[in-house]
Protein backbone atom coordinates (compact mmCIF):
# COMPACT_ATOMS: atom_id res chain seq x y z
CA UNK A 1 0.00 0.00 0.00
CA UNK A 2 2.75 2.52 0.86
CA UNK A 3 3.99 1.49 -2.47
CA UNK A 4 1.22 2.65 -4.08
CA UNK A 5 0.92 5.58 -2.47
CA UNK A 6 4.30 6.54 -2.99
CA UNK A 7 3.82 5.92 -6.85
CA UNK A 8 0.27 8.25 -7.08
CA UNK A 9 2.64 10.91 -5.50
CA UNK A 10 5.24 11.01 -8.27
CA UNK A 11 2.25 10.91 -10.69
CA UNK A 12 0.78 13.76 -9.25
CA UNK A 13 3.87 15.66 -9.28
CA UNK A 14 4.76 14.84 -13.31
CA UNK A 15 0.99 15.87 -13.92
CA UNK A 16 1.62 19.50 -12.25
CA UNK A 17 5.19 19.44 -14.25
CA UNK A 18 3.74 19.29 -17.55
CA UNK A 19 2.63 22.00 -19.57
CA UNK A 20 -0.70 22.55 -19.65
CA UNK A 21 -3.13 22.92 -22.63
CA UNK A 22 -3.91 26.55 -21.67
CA UNK A 23 -3.16 28.42 -24.98
CA UNK A 24 -4.73 25.12 -27.33
CA UNK A 25 -8.22 26.53 -25.47
CA UNK A 26 -7.79 30.43 -25.42
CA UNK A 27 -5.46 31.38 -28.08
CA UNK A 28 -6.60 31.93 -32.12
CA UNK A 29 -4.67 29.94 -34.97
CA UNK A 30 -4.50 31.05 -38.40
CA UNK A 31 -3.62 28.39 -40.35
CA UNK A 32 -1.86 30.36 -43.85
CA UNK A 33 -2.52 28.37 -47.20
CA UNK A 34 1.23 27.55 -47.13
CA UNK A 35 -0.23 24.86 -44.32
CA UNK A 36 2.02 26.63 -41.69
CA UNK A 37 -0.29 27.46 -38.27
CA UNK A 38 0.16 30.67 -36.33
CA UNK A 39 -0.79 30.78 -32.71
CA UNK A 40 -1.86 34.37 -30.95
CA UNK A 41 -4.28 36.62 -30.69
CA UNK A 42 -6.47 38.06 -33.68
CA UNK A 43 -6.57 41.40 -33.25
CA UNK A 44 -8.47 42.70 -36.27
CA UNK A 45 -9.30 42.58 -39.90
CA UNK A 46 -9.11 45.86 -42.14
CA UNK A 47 -7.89 47.09 -45.41
CA UNK A 48 -7.12 43.72 -46.63
CA UNK A 49 -4.54 42.76 -43.69
CA UNK A 50 -5.06 40.78 -40.59
CA UNK A 51 -3.19 42.39 -37.67
CA UNK A 52 -2.47 39.26 -35.72
CA UNK A 53 -0.49 39.18 -31.81
CA UNK A 54 1.98 36.62 -31.08
CA UNK A 55 4.58 36.28 -28.65
CA UNK A 56 7.04 34.96 -30.96
CA UNK A 57 7.18 37.95 -32.96
CA UNK A 58 4.59 40.58 -31.54
CA UNK A 59 1.73 42.24 -33.55
CA UNK A 60 2.14 40.78 -37.48
CA UNK A 61 0.09 41.85 -40.32
CA UNK A 62 -0.81 38.95 -42.86
CA UNK A 63 -2.71 39.74 -45.89
CA UNK A 64 -6.00 38.06 -46.30
CA UNK A 65 -5.35 36.56 -48.98
CA UNK A 66 -2.31 34.66 -47.63
CA UNK A 67 -4.80 33.18 -45.37
CA UNK A 68 -6.50 29.70 -45.50
CA UNK A 69 -8.45 28.91 -42.28
CA UNK A 70 -9.30 31.09 -39.30
CA UNK A 71 -10.07 29.56 -35.87
CA UNK A 72 -10.61 31.79 -32.38
CA UNK A 73 -12.71 30.38 -29.41
CA UNK A 74 -13.27 34.29 -28.47
CA UNK A 75 -16.32 36.14 -29.62
CA UNK A 76 -15.90 38.18 -32.45
CA UNK A 77 -17.59 40.93 -34.87
CA UNK A 78 -17.74 39.56 -38.24
CA UNK A 79 -18.82 42.74 -41.34
CA UNK A 80 -20.10 41.99 -44.50
CA UNK A 81 -19.70 43.75 -47.92
CA UNK A 82 -23.22 43.65 -47.77
CA UNK A 83 -23.22 45.68 -44.62
CA UNK A 84 -24.53 42.31 -42.38
CA UNK A 85 -22.99 41.67 -39.36
CA UNK A 86 -22.59 38.27 -37.33
CA UNK A 87 -20.73 37.73 -33.61
CA UNK A 88 -19.57 34.53 -32.45
CA UNK A 89 -16.42 32.13 -32.15
CA UNK A 90 -14.66 30.92 -35.32
CA UNK A 91 -14.81 27.49 -36.38
CA UNK A 92 -12.77 25.47 -38.35
CA UNK A 93 -14.14 25.46 -41.87
CA UNK A 94 -13.25 24.41 -45.60
CA UNK A 95 -10.18 26.50 -47.05
CA UNK A 96 -11.20 30.67 -47.57
CA UNK A 97 -14.18 30.09 -45.38
CA UNK A 98 -15.30 30.99 -41.87
CA UNK A 99 -17.82 29.57 -39.70
CA UNK A 100 -18.90 32.13 -37.20
CA UNK A 101 -20.57 30.30 -34.05
CA UNK A 102 -22.91 32.03 -32.73
CA UNK A 103 -25.60 32.01 -29.75
CA UNK A 104 -28.56 30.81 -32.06
CA UNK A 105 -27.39 29.87 -35.22
CA UNK A 106 -23.66 28.91 -37.53
CA UNK A 107 -23.21 30.62 -40.62
CA UNK A 108 -20.49 29.48 -42.71
CA UNK A 109 -18.89 32.70 -45.20
CA UNK A 110 -16.82 32.98 -47.80
CA UNK A 111 -13.33 35.00 -47.32
CA UNK A 112 -14.48 37.17 -50.08
CA UNK A 113 -17.12 38.09 -48.64
CA UNK A 114 -15.48 39.47 -45.42
CA UNK A 115 -14.54 43.41 -44.78
CA UNK A 116 -13.84 43.58 -41.05
CA UNK A 117 -13.16 41.49 -38.28
CA UNK A 118 -13.16 42.91 -34.56
CA UNK A 119 -12.74 41.89 -31.09
CA UNK A 120 -15.17 43.38 -28.64
CA UNK A 121 -12.42 44.86 -26.28
CA UNK A 122 -10.93 46.20 -29.08
CA UNK A 123 -8.80 49.55 -27.81
CA UNK A 124 -9.23 53.34 -29.53
CA UNK A 125 -5.97 52.98 -31.36
CA UNK A 126 -6.88 50.04 -32.67
CA UNK A 127 -9.56 51.72 -34.44
CA UNK A 128 -7.80 53.49 -36.47
CA UNK A 129 -6.10 54.54 -39.87
CA UNK A 130 -4.34 57.43 -41.23
CA UNK A 131 -1.01 58.88 -42.78
CA UNK A 132 1.36 61.86 -42.65
CA UNK A 133 2.72 63.38 -46.08
CA UNK A 134 5.92 65.77 -46.27
CA UNK A 135 7.08 67.43 -49.32
CA UNK A 136 9.90 69.80 -50.35
CA UNK A 137 11.32 71.47 -53.70
CA UNK A 138 13.95 73.47 -53.37
CA UNK A 139 15.62 75.43 -56.65
CA UNK A 140 18.67 77.09 -57.01
CA UNK A 141 18.09 78.61 -60.66
CA UNK A 142 14.82 80.25 -59.49
CA UNK A 143 15.71 80.84 -55.66
CA UNK A 144 12.33 78.45 -55.44
CA UNK A 145 11.53 76.83 -51.71
CA UNK A 146 8.66 74.97 -51.35
CA UNK A 147 7.16 73.07 -48.44
CA UNK A 148 4.17 70.59 -47.75
CA UNK A 149 2.42 69.08 -45.20
CA UNK A 150 -0.56 67.04 -45.49
CA UNK A 151 -2.14 64.73 -42.91
CA UNK A 152 -5.26 62.57 -42.00
CA UNK A 153 -6.34 60.17 -38.97
CA UNK A 154 -9.67 57.99 -38.77
CA UNK A 155 -11.44 56.52 -36.40
CA UNK A 156 -14.03 54.09 -36.81
CA UNK A 157 -15.96 52.80 -33.33
CA UNK A 158 -19.07 50.63 -33.19
CA UNK A 159 -21.62 53.35 -34.14
CA UNK A 160 -19.34 56.37 -34.06
CA UNK A 161 -16.67 57.58 -36.47
CA UNK A 162 -14.26 60.83 -36.96
CA UNK A 163 -11.75 62.26 -40.01
CA UNK A 164 -9.33 64.81 -38.99
CA UNK A 165 -8.03 66.21 -42.65
CA UNK A 166 -5.13 68.67 -42.44
CA UNK A 167 -2.86 70.20 -45.36
CA UNK A 168 -0.69 72.94 -45.28
CA UNK A 169 1.79 74.39 -48.28
CA UNK A 170 3.87 76.95 -48.48
CA UNK A 171 6.07 78.59 -51.22
CA UNK A 172 8.97 81.14 -51.13
CA UNK A 173 10.70 82.85 -54.36
CA UNK A 174 13.25 85.29 -54.58
CA UNK A 175 13.64 87.75 -57.26
CA UNK A 176 16.18 90.13 -58.41
CA UNK A 177 16.04 92.94 -61.00
CA UNK A 178 18.26 95.14 -63.47
CA UNK A 179 19.43 97.27 -60.49
CA UNK A 180 20.08 94.35 -58.38
CA UNK A 181 16.88 95.10 -55.59
CA UNK A 182 16.11 91.53 -54.27
CA UNK A 183 12.78 91.24 -53.54
CA UNK A 184 10.99 88.17 -51.61
CA UNK A 185 7.47 86.48 -52.48
CA UNK A 186 5.77 84.09 -50.91
CA UNK A 187 1.97 81.97 -51.02
CA UNK A 188 0.72 79.82 -48.85
CA UNK A 189 -2.44 77.39 -48.97
CA UNK A 190 -3.75 76.09 -45.41
CA UNK A 191 -6.83 73.87 -44.11
CA UNK A 192 -7.91 71.61 -41.20
CA UNK A 193 -11.30 69.70 -41.64
CA UNK A 194 -12.91 67.70 -38.92
CA UNK A 195 -16.03 65.29 -39.56
CA UNK A 196 -17.79 63.03 -37.40
CA UNK A 197 -20.24 60.70 -38.20
CA UNK A 198 -23.02 58.75 -36.58
CA UNK A 199 -23.64 55.14 -37.91
CA UNK A 200 -27.12 54.79 -38.92
CA UNK A 201 -27.73 50.55 -39.87
CA UNK A 202 -24.34 49.27 -41.66
CA UNK A 203 -24.56 51.70 -44.88
CA UNK A 204 -26.38 54.90 -43.86
CA UNK A 205 -24.57 57.92 -41.69
CA UNK A 206 -25.68 61.06 -40.24
CA UNK A 207 -22.66 63.42 -41.06
CA UNK A 208 -21.42 67.35 -38.80
CA UNK A 209 -17.69 68.84 -40.35
CA UNK A 210 -16.30 71.81 -39.93
CA UNK A 211 -13.49 73.32 -42.50
CA UNK A 212 -11.20 76.25 -41.76
CA UNK A 213 -9.12 77.22 -44.80
CA UNK A 214 -7.18 80.18 -46.34
CA UNK A 215 -5.84 80.22 -49.81
CA UNK A 216 -3.45 83.34 -50.57
CA UNK A 217 -3.31 82.24 -54.37
CA UNK A 218 -7.14 82.60 -54.08
CA UNK A 219 -6.77 85.91 -52.31
CA UNK A 220 -9.05 84.04 -49.81
CA UNK A 221 -7.89 85.56 -46.63
CA UNK A 222 -10.08 82.93 -44.62
CA UNK A 223 -13.05 80.74 -44.76
CA UNK A 224 -15.13 79.07 -42.25
CA UNK A 225 -17.27 76.41 -43.46
CA UNK A 226 -20.16 74.69 -41.09
CA UNK A 227 -21.32 71.58 -42.62
CA UNK A 228 -24.70 69.16 -42.07
CA UNK A 229 -25.67 66.65 -44.04
CA UNK A 230 -25.82 62.39 -44.70
CA UNK A 231 -23.10 60.00 -45.83
CA UNK A 232 -23.89 56.76 -48.12
CA UNK A 233 -21.30 53.71 -48.16
CA UNK A 234 -22.11 51.99 -51.78
CA UNK A 235 -19.12 50.05 -51.70
CA UNK A 236 -16.95 48.38 -48.88
CA UNK A 237 -14.53 45.64 -49.31
CA UNK A 238 -11.14 44.15 -48.56
CA UNK A 239 -10.05 46.20 -50.99
CA UNK A 240 -11.84 49.52 -51.53
CA UNK A 241 -14.16 52.29 -49.96
CA UNK A 242 -16.64 54.38 -52.11
CA UNK A 243 -19.49 56.74 -50.01
CA UNK A 244 -21.23 59.58 -51.07
CA UNK A 245 -22.66 62.47 -49.18
CA UNK A 246 -24.73 65.56 -49.32
CA UNK A 247 -25.96 68.00 -46.87
CA UNK A 248 -25.86 71.92 -46.53
CA UNK A 249 -23.30 74.49 -45.76
CA UNK A 250 -22.63 78.02 -43.96
CA UNK A 251 -19.80 79.66 -45.62
CA UNK A 252 -17.98 82.23 -43.91
CA UNK A 253 -15.77 83.81 -45.89
CA UNK A 254 -13.09 86.99 -46.08
CA UNK A 255 -11.32 87.52 -49.93
CA UNK A 256 -8.52 90.59 -49.87
CA UNK A 257 -10.20 93.94 -50.49
CA UNK A 258 -13.96 92.73 -50.45
CA UNK A 259 -16.34 92.35 -47.19
CA UNK A 260 -16.74 89.33 -45.22
CA UNK A 261 -19.94 87.47 -46.17
CA UNK A 262 -21.99 84.57 -45.09
CA UNK A 263 -23.72 82.42 -47.40
CA UNK A 264 -25.72 78.98 -47.48
CA UNK A 265 -24.89 76.22 -50.28
CA UNK A 266 -25.42 72.92 -51.31
CA UNK A 267 -22.93 70.38 -50.60
CA UNK A 268 -22.92 67.27 -52.88
CA UNK A 269 -18.97 65.20 -52.39
CA UNK A 270 -17.74 61.47 -53.13
CA UNK A 271 -14.81 59.62 -51.45
CA UNK A 272 -13.00 56.94 -52.84
CA UNK A 273 -10.15 55.22 -51.15
CA UNK A 274 -8.41 51.91 -52.37
CA UNK A 275 -5.91 49.89 -50.75
CA UNK A 276 -5.45 46.77 -51.79
CA UNK A 277 -3.65 47.09 -55.31
CA UNK A 278 -0.08 45.41 -54.54
CA UNK A 279 1.80 47.75 -52.25
CA UNK A 280 -0.15 51.12 -54.01
CA UNK A 281 -3.00 53.20 -52.16
CA UNK A 282 -5.25 55.68 -53.62
CA UNK A 283 -7.65 58.48 -52.23
CA UNK A 284 -9.70 60.56 -54.07
CA UNK A 285 -12.18 63.10 -52.38
CA UNK A 286 -14.49 65.63 -54.81
CA UNK A 287 -16.83 68.09 -52.91
CA UNK A 288 -19.01 70.54 -55.16
CA UNK A 289 -20.42 73.51 -53.42
CA UNK A 290 -23.34 75.60 -55.48
CA UNK A 291 -25.13 78.84 -54.51
CA UNK A 292 -28.12 79.15 -56.77
CA UNK A 293 -28.99 82.46 -55.54
CA UNK A 294 -25.72 84.04 -55.46
CA UNK A 295 -25.28 84.36 -59.17
CA UNK A 296 -25.04 80.58 -59.67
CA UNK A 297 -21.54 80.16 -58.00
CA UNK A 298 -20.07 76.87 -57.98
CA UNK A 299 -16.62 76.19 -56.14
CA UNK A 300 -14.72 72.44 -56.96
CA UNK A 301 -12.36 71.08 -54.38
CA UNK A 302 -10.31 67.92 -55.66
CA UNK A 303 -8.27 66.18 -53.26
CA UNK A 304 -6.52 63.10 -54.56
CA UNK A 305 -2.93 60.71 -52.93
CA UNK A 306 -0.94 57.69 -54.47
CA UNK A 307 1.53 56.41 -52.25
CA UNK A 308 3.65 53.15 -52.86
CA UNK A 309 4.66 51.83 -50.06
CA UNK A 310 8.76 51.61 -50.38
CA UNK A 311 8.97 49.86 -46.58
CA UNK A 312 7.60 48.87 -44.17
CA UNK A 313 4.31 51.53 -43.55
CA UNK A 314 6.94 54.56 -45.20
CA UNK A 315 5.79 55.81 -48.43
CA UNK A 316 6.46 57.72 -51.91
CA UNK A 317 3.63 59.17 -53.56
CA UNK A 318 2.07 62.30 -55.33
CA UNK A 319 -0.79 64.21 -53.89
CA UNK A 320 -2.98 66.36 -56.29
CA UNK A 321 -5.04 69.47 -55.39
CA UNK A 322 -7.40 71.54 -56.95
CA UNK A 323 -9.53 74.31 -56.31
CA UNK A 324 -12.01 76.05 -58.31
CA UNK A 325 -14.52 78.61 -57.51
CA UNK A 326 -16.35 79.95 -60.64
CA UNK A 327 -17.17 83.57 -59.68
CA UNK A 328 -15.31 84.74 -56.22
CA UNK A 329 -16.43 87.91 -54.16
CA UNK A 330 -12.58 89.75 -54.98
CA UNK A 331 -12.78 90.69 -58.79
CA UNK A 332 -8.89 90.29 -58.67
CA UNK A 333 -8.74 86.72 -57.40
CA UNK A 334 -7.65 84.03 -59.96
CA UNK A 335 -10.47 81.06 -60.57
CA UNK A 336 -7.96 78.24 -59.84
CA UNK A 337 -5.32 77.27 -57.87
CA UNK A 338 -3.99 73.28 -58.55
CA UNK A 339 -0.99 71.85 -57.39
CA UNK A 340 1.22 68.37 -57.45
CA UNK A 341 3.95 67.56 -55.74
CA UNK A 342 6.14 64.46 -54.49
CA UNK A 343 5.88 63.35 -50.87
CA UNK A 344 7.60 61.10 -48.46
CA UNK A 345 5.23 59.69 -45.61
CA UNK A 346 4.20 57.47 -43.27
CA UNK A 347 0.94 55.24 -42.63
CA UNK A 348 -0.68 52.87 -40.61
CA UNK A 349 -3.60 51.08 -40.40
Amino acid sequence: MALVRHSLSVLSLLVCLLPRPIEAQTADTVILKSGHPVIGEIKDLRRGNLSFDTEEMDVVSIDWDDIASVISPRVLEVYLATGDKFAGRLSAAAPAELVVVGATRTDTIPFAQIVEIRAFEQGFWDRTNGFVDLGTNIARANNLASFLFGGQFNYRGPRWGFNITTDFYRQRQETTDTTGVTTEQSTSRSSLSLLGERYIGTRWAAAISGTAEQNEELQLDSRYLGQLGAAYRIIRNQGMEFGVGAGGTINDEQFVGSPRSTTGEILVGAVFDMFDVGDFDLYTSVQTFSNPSDGGRFRLNIDGRIAWEIISDFTIGVTVVERYDSSPPSPTAATRDYQYSLTFGWSWS
